[in-house]
């Protein structure tokens, strides 16, 4: 068949490219495009595009178009075959086979010339219109941080589809980001230079992971967000990112309210951390994962009684308030720990039936039910 499309692409380009791009492939079987990503060199740049329900992501990468055209292919195929190819330049093009639909993309580099099957470019749907009317500049640093620091408490398959996102807040300067389990929250806010933007809008955990995963640690490296009435945008580098929103009503935090605690423990973070990851090891399923806190004084008595066995730890504390005694799933309060980075953190204890906060006013406040029994 006639040879379309043709292109040339550095491989660490291509592969960084497709790596982040892959992030929304679409993974329903009965897709046409399952598991593809579109290379498309029509417009005059070379793009790469995936979408799934959730979300979907455009990458531009520097290359030369020596052919106009576009062509679906595997995305793990792709980038397992770019992988094995030596470094320089990648040519990719593909022709038609004369007796069916299905294509042959060729993909050539010095002596190597490889085909996968490819998919036609019009079975990809495009990136929805972009209003960059309401803009948030962000580091990518203080935005990955902020959304690692609460997605462990976003459910993965609720009833309830709001569990399944998390909550951003933006009002008066300050970035607020809330997630909710059944039996935890997780809250944290950070300053943000603008004052202008009011949104309030839910987005799928599931995505703000795949974002976490391709967005930088630093400081130095800027991403723009745009609000729109169905997704939110976010945009750095040459990638565009676009999530639904799930609609609907998000769990009310204002309800949580600490100031009527009884009880008020500041304690060693680190000493807290290792001596619940030592209960882990004999609070299992079977007892409800529960462990003791009793506070008395000075001291907080950590203590799990099972059938494999028990442990019974002594940490000093600074306490303010009643005496009391509370049953906790460890691993809730592990998550919340590791989570924070302070020295010393507050607890605060409305009593035994009551929210656990661990909180820091203006920076995070994580929730923990009880344990009943």
């Amino acid at each position: 068949g006639e040879l379309q499309m043709r292109i040339s692409i550095d491989k660490e380009k291509f592969i960084n490219s497709v790596t982040i791009v892959g992030k929304a492939i679409s993974n329903k079987p009965n897709l046409n495009t399952s598991g593809c990503i579109l290379i498309d060199a029509t417009k005059g740049y070379i793009r790469l595009l995936a979408n799934n329900e959730d979300m979907a992501i455009q990458g531009i990468v520097e290359g030369e178009i020596i052919e106009e055209g576009m062509v679906g292919v595997d995305a793990r195929q792709l980038t397992d075959l770019i992988r094995k190819i030596p470094d320089g330049i990648i040519n990719v093009f593909y022709n038609e086979k004369e007796d069916e639909d299905s294509i042959n993309v060729l993909i050539e580099s010095n002596n190597i010339k490889a085909t996968i099957p490819g998919k036609m470019g019009y079975l990809f749907s495009d990136l929805p219109e972009i209003e960059r009317d309401t803009k948030l500049e962000i580091s990518q640093y203080a935005l990955k941080d902020i959304i690692r620091r609460t997605i462990f408490c976003t459910s993965l398959n609720s009833v309830n589809k709001i569990l399944e996102g998390e909550l951003f807040v933006i009002k008066n300067g300050i970035l607020r980001v809330e997630a909710v389990e059944q039996s935890r929250v997780a809250i944290r806010q950070i300053d943000i230079n603008n004052n202008e933007i009011d949104e309030r809008i839910i987005v799928k955990g599931t995505s703000l992971n795949e974002l976490i995963k391709i967005i930088y640690d630093d400081t130095e490296s800027m991403i723009d967000m745009y609000f729109m009435k169905d997704n939110v945008v976010f945009e750095f580098d040459q990638n565009i990112i676009v999530m639904r929103l799930i609609e609907g009503n998000f769990f009310d935090s204002s309800n949580l309210k600490y100031k009527d605690y009884i009880t008020k423990v500041d304690i060693n973070k680190k000493s807290l951390y290792e001596c619940l990851d030592r209960t882990t090891l004999f609070a299992k399923d079977g007892d409800k994962k529960s462990v003791k806190f009793t506070i008395s004084n000075n001291n907080l008595n950590v203590s799990v009684f099972s059938q494999i066995g028990s442990i019974n730890e002594n940490i000093d504390i600074s306490k303010e308030g009643d005496d009391i005694e509370i049953n906790f799933n460890p691993k809730l309060f592990i998550d919340a720990l590791k989570a924070i980075d302070d020295e010393t953190v507050s607890i605060y204890l409305l009593g035994k039936k009551f929210p656990c906060f661990i909180r820091k006013e203006d920076v995070y406040n994580y929730v923990v039910l009880p344990i009943l029994g």
